[in-house]
């Protein structure tokens, strides 16, 4: 009898993990899409929250408005205005927190990020480069001339740290010692482009460092999207991996994986993710971080439900910190109020950390 009730208490368990999961992610995909809404409707031009919805769905349904009517105008302005701004937000959030959440089981480190192997300080040199020198492809837009610049420099210090693993096995903790070696080296290269440009070009580049979402336009969006979306795709479906080489790469071999082919794999796809994430919105911090612990807090470690849930979450706090900067903060850059609410929020997380997560 004993066993029978057992049974049936850890069956009523299990149900009600599942249940708390499912419900932590349709709340977040809830308050997204009014966020969405929220970030839509503000601006210089207001537009009624009900009405972006409305402007939204027609869209999708191929309605066309007269040409120079209000009508047409508000959809101008909600489609090549605004809605690029709220999908870079989300697609960064995504990005950050994918990344975060693969970053952290592959070097089982609670401390890693996704710019814990450099990519974000080889991107920023691309990006100084480009606006301060000039230094971007004459055949592209100065955007995509600037986001081709930051993807490829990004590139740079990933390709090492793979190269260094490669030759020799190596630990976790060396490949975050390596990622900060590239992170000093890289740093000092736009330290000193920035030493001698003007004060305009010091402080737009500035505001790359600290992340934005100012410069972002519609013709960014596509590759963002593609690119975001392949190595989402490829996270999820390697999401048993992913916990089977949490278990460190004794025991990840022991169960069949080969821990440090399986680890470079990750590390060139999320270096494709996160560089082409700083060339569009600069340098996001903390999303890779907290993200991916406050979803352990409240769903468990398994990731499998902690990738999903943690886009959702990643997306919903960046295009919640772009309302804050543009509603109450004058405009701000988004990554200043995303320090400011994941330097407290990961304070708290320290303090109240459960080792069962890990």
């Amino acid at each position: 009898m004993e066993s029978v009730f057992d049974n049936t208490e850890q069956v009523e368990g299990y149900h009600k993990h599942a249940l708390r999961k499912i419900a932590f992610i349709a709340a977040g995909m809830a308050a997204l899409v009014l966020s969405i809404g929220v970030s839509v409707s503000i601006g210089a031009h207001q537009i009624d929250f009900a009405e972006v919805f409305g402007i939204i769905w027609d869209r999708i349904a191929g309605i066309q408005y007269e040409p120079g009517s209000a009508e047409w105008w508000d959809s101008y302005i909600v489609w090549e205005e605004r809605m690029p701004r709220v999908f870079a937000a989300i697609l960064a959030g995504i990005t950050l927190s994918v990344s975060g959440v693969a970053m952290q089981a592959l070097l089982r480190n609670p401390l890693a990020d996704p710019y814990t192997t450099g990519i974000s300080s080889g991107a920023m040199v691309g990006i100084s480069a480009g606006l301060v020198l000039g230094m971007t492809l004459p055949f592209l837009s100065d955007e995509m001339g600037l986001m081709l610049n930051a993807f490829m420099t990004g590139i740079i210090p990933a390709l090492v740290i793979v190269g260094i693993t490669r030759m020799r096995n190596v630990s976790p903790a060396t490949i975050v010692l390596a990622g900060l070696a590239m992170s000093f080296m890289f740093g000092a290269f736009t330290q000193l482009i920035m030493m001698g440009a003007e004060a305009e070009k010091s402080q737009e580049v500035y505001k790359w460092m600290v992340g934005t979402l100012n410069y972002v336009v519609s013709d960014k969006i596509p590759l963002m999207a593609a690119i975001t979306a392949a190595g989402t795709a490829f996270f999820l479906l390697m999401s048993k991996q992913l916990n089977l080489i949490s278990l460190g790469d004794t025991g990840a071999k022991s169960l069949g994986l080969d821990a440090e082919r399986f680890r470079n794999l990750c590390l060139l796809v999320m270096s494709f993710m996160i560089a082409e994430q700083v060339s569009v919105t600069g340098i996001l911090g903390f999303v890779g971080l907290v993200v991916p612990h406050m979803t352990r807090m409240i769903i468990g470690a398994d990731n499998r439900h902690v990738l999903p849930a943690s886009m959702v979450l990643g997306a919903l706090l960046i295009v919640v910190s772009d309302i804050i900067a543009r509603m109450f903060l004058d405009g701000i850059s988004v990554g200043v109020v995303l320090s400011f609410i994941g330097g407290p929020a990961f304070l708290a997380l320290i303090i109240r950390q459960r080792r069962d997560m890990w």
